[in-house]
């Protein structure tokens, strides 16, 4: 169904709800602008005065077509051309902020993760004993120094580019990892090594937990490879939900820590 009836194309008028929250209001040019530049996305909802609820903007292309045929927006309020002109380049300027904003956190947002993800873990009382990366993958571990457990992780940041971000949403490949010394470690380590041929990580499917040993520390760790969205966690100008990845943390570490108790107990 058609809108029966659209604003001007220069009123700020019109509001969004995207996945960070409201925005707005926009005219219909800027709304256009902002669509370009991949600060919003066609399966967002708008309104404005007039409608009776909030409606997609994939469903009424009607809202953005014909911009380019329609008068070109003159100072009819009373303002003088001189300020009009001011003020359409200050929007212009507006507009090339949020593209570059939205480019800018595209490139950043692994990095903010990395340090919510140290944050949460140290918040959990553990402590970090160890942090390296390759450009690529960040790898982190920490330990609990009333049992001497540890927490290992490996973050890959896979969607980079704001056309890979805008498709996907910004997504991460995340291996949690938990690990316990073990008295008999030779014993264990046997057992493993004629139970599983493979590398550190046996398979790269999510939610398969693999087991390996460090023989220098006497460690037996379970891992779990999951994908997880950095858009669940990280909000608008970096914005961390803790309470949320905190409790993703723990529930991953609750869940190897069964698994190799039961394991190997």
């Amino acid at each position: 169904m058609s809108l029966d009836s659209l604003p001007a194309p220069d009123a700020p008028v019109v509001h969004v709800s995207t996945a960070r929250g409201q925005v707005g209001p926009w005219s219909r040019i800027e709304l256009s602008a902002r669509l370009d530049g991949g600060e919003v996305q066609r399966d967002d909802h708008f309104w404005y005065d007039g409608l009776a609820g909030w409606l997609p903007l994939s469903a009424h292309p009607e809202l953005l077509q014909d911009l380019a045929a329609e008068p070109p927006p003159s100072p009819a309020d009373g303002r003088s051309q001189d300020d009009f002109l001011d003020d359409v380049f200050g929007e212009l300027i507006h507009q090339s902020w949020a593209y570059h904003n939205a480019h800018t956190e595209a490139g950043h947002i692994d990095e903010v993760f990395l340090g919510a993800l140290i944050t949460a873990t140290l918040d959990n009382g553990l402590a970090l004993i160890d942090i390296t990366s390759d450009g690529t993958h960040h790898y982190l571990r920490f330990e609990d120094f009333t049992d001497h457990s540890r927490v290992i992780y490996r973050m890959t940041h896979l969607t980079g580019t704001l056309i890979s971000s805008k498709v996907l949403g910004h997504q991460a490949r995340v291996v949690v990892g938990y690990g316990e010394r073990v008295k008999n470690f030779g014993t264990v380590w046997k057992a493993l090594k004629a139970e599983w041929k493979s590398g550190y990580l046996t398979s790269d499917e999510p939610g398969t937990i693999s087991v390996d040993g460090d023989m220098n520390s006497s460690y037996i760790y379970v891992q779990v490879d999951m994908f997880w969205r950095l858009d669940d966690y990280i909000g608008e100008r970096y914005a961390t939900d803790y309470e949320k990845l905190r409790l993703h943390l723990d529930a991953s570490v609750h869940a190897l820590r069964k698994y190799l108790r039961g394991r190997f107990a």
